[in-house]
C-alpha cells in the first residue's frame, strides 16, 4: 500500500514537472517586444519596429534599450521630436547608450552639426594639400607648401615632420600603398606632371609614367599591384581614366568619352572603379569594372559629386548639393545619404581610411588649407548634443513624450 501511494507522489512530481517544463517552453520561445523591435529596425522596417517598441515602453518605461531603439527608429522614420526625447531619456538615464555612434551621427544630423570633431593635424602654419593615412595609422603623407610650391612629407598624427620625400618642384596626390611599404605621388620636376614611387624602407624614388602629358590623382589598388589615375595621354582636352601595372609599367585606357572622368579609386574589394564624371552635366559618380567596361552610375543630385571612395556599401564623396562643398556617404543598399560635415568651410580632398574608420579632410580656414583628421569610431560628445537639443526642443529633460 505505501508502495503504491508512493508510485502515486512520484508520477504527480514527474507530472508537475512536465507541465513546468512545457510552460516554461512556450514563455521563453515567445519573443518579447523588444526583441521584436530590434528584429524589426535590422530589417530597416521602423514604422513596424516603434510600433512594438512603445509596447516594450509601457511595460517598462525605465529600460535604456527601449529608449535607445526608439531613439533610432524614430530617427530613421524622420520623427525628429520623438527622436530627441528618447535621446534625452537615456542621457537622464546617464546610459552608456547614449554615446553610440550611429545614433548620435543621425541626431547631429538634424541638428546641422558636425557629427564627429575634426582634429587639426598642424604643420606650422603650411597649407596643406592633400593627404593620405599610412595602413597603420600612425603617419600620414602630405602634400604641404609654406608659399606656393608644395612638397610631399611624412608626418605624425601630431604634426611632427618625421620625413621630406621631395625637394623640387610641385608635388601633391600622396597615395600610400595598402602595405604601407610604398607612396605614390604627382610631380612636375621634369617639366610636367607625372606619378612617382617613393619606397619607405629605401627611400628610393621610381618615376612610373613618362610622357608629354598631365597624369594626376593617382591611387593604388587593394591588392597594391596596379594604380588608377587620370591623364589627357591620348587626347590634349580629354582628360580620361587609365591604370598602370607597378612591376611591368603598362597602361591600359579605361574611359573613352569627350567629357571629365576623374578621382578615380579602387572599390575595397577591387573588384571596381569608382570615379567622378561630367558625362550627364553636372558632375556625377559612376562604377566600372576594374579592367574598364560595365560604367554605372552610382550617385547623381542636383549639385556637382566628385572624389569618391567606395568601401563595401558605403559610398563617401564631397559634394556642393547644399550649397557649401561638404563630405557625405551614401550606403548603397539601403539608399541612404549622411551628412558626414557640416560647417561654414569648404571641405575638399576626403581621404578614407582603407579599413574605413578614419578620414582625413582638408578645410580653407581663414584663407588657408589645413589638414583635419576625422575618427568614426569617436562621434559628437553627448553632453553637446543633448545641450543642443534642448535648445532645439525648448524642453527640458523631465518633459513627457
Amino acid at each position: 500500500m505505501k508502495k503504491k501511494n508512493l508510485d502515486q507522489k512520484q508520477h504527480l512530481n514527474y507530472f508537475w514537472l512536465f507541465l513546468l517544463c512545457f510552460f516554461t517552453l512556450i514563455f521563453c520561445s515567445r519573443k518579447s517586444d523588444l526583441q521584436k523591435g530590434i528584429e524589426a529596425i535590422k530589417k530597416g522596417d521602423y514604422a513596424k519596429a516603434v510600433r512594438t517598441l512603445e509596447k516594450s515602453l509601457e511595460a517598462d518605461s525605465m529600460n535604456p534599450d527601449v529608449h535607445y531603439n526608439l531613439s533610432f527608429a524614430y530617427a530613421n522614420l524622420d520623427s525628429v521630436r520623438s527622436s530627441f526625447l528618447h535621446y534625452l531619456k537615456l542621457v537622464e538615464m546617464e546610459s552608456p547608450l547614449k554615446n553610440d555612434v550611429k545614433l548620435k551621427e543621425l541626431l547631429a544630423n538634424f541638428l546641422n552639426l558636425d557629427p564627429y570633431p575634426a582634429r587639426l593635424i598642424p604643420m606650422k602654419g603650411m597649407n596643406q594639400f592633400k593627404g593620405s593615412l599610412a595602413p597603420q595609422g600612425d603617419i600620414i603623407a602630405v602634400a604641404a607648401a609654406k608659399r606656393d610650391i608644395a612638397n610631399i612629407y611624412l608626418v605624425t598624427l601630431k604634426g611632427k615632420i618625421k620625413e621630406k620625400i621631395t625637394s623640387r618642384g610641385m608635388n601633391t596626390d600622396p597615395d600610400f600603398s595598402p602595405t604601407g611599404d610604398y607612396i605614390v605621388y604627382v610631380s612636375n620636376i621634369d617639366g610636367d606632371d607625372e606619378l612617382y614611387l617613393y619606397e619607405l624602407k629605401t627611400k628610393k624614388v621610381k618615376k612610373i609614367t613618362d610622357n608629354t602629358a598631365k597624369d594626376f590623382s593617382p591611387s593604388f589598388s587593394p591588392d597594391g599591384e596596379e594604380i588608377v589615375f587620370v591623364s589627357n595621354m591620348d587626347e590634349p582636352y580629354k582628360w580620361e581614366i587609365y591604370k598602370i601595372n607597378v612591376s611591368s609599367g603598362r597602361i591600359k585606357r579605361l574611359t573613352r568619352n569627350n567629357y571629365w572622368d576623374g578621382f578615380p579609386k579602387f572599390s575595397s574589394d577591387g573588384k571596381f572603379i569608382v570615379f567622378s564624371s561630367k558625362r550627364d552635366g553636372s558632375e556625377d559618380i559612376y562604377r566600372m569594372k576594374k579592367n574598364g567596361g560595365g560604367e554605372k552610375i552610382l550617385y547623381k543630385s542636383t549639385g556637382d559629386d566628385s572624389d569618391p571612395t567606395l568601401i563595401d556599401d558605403n559610398l563617401f564623396f564631397k559634394s556642393d548639393q547644399n550649397g557649401n562643398l561638404e563630405i557625405f556617404r551614401y550606403n548603397l543598399k539601403t539608399k541612404k545619404l549622411t551628412r558626414i560635415t557640416n560647417n561654414r568651410v569648404p571641405d575638399w580632398n576626403p581621404r578614407i581610411a582603407k579599413d574605413g574608420s578614419k578620414m582625413l579632410v582638408t578645410k580653407k580656414v581663414k584663407k588657408r588649407w589645413r589638414l583635419y583628421l576625422i575618427d568614426f569610431k569617436n562621434g559628437i560628445a553627448s553632453e553637446l548634443l543633448a545641450e543642443r537639443i534642448k535648445a532645439k526642443l525648448k524642453i527640458n529633460t523631465t518633459e513627457k513624450k
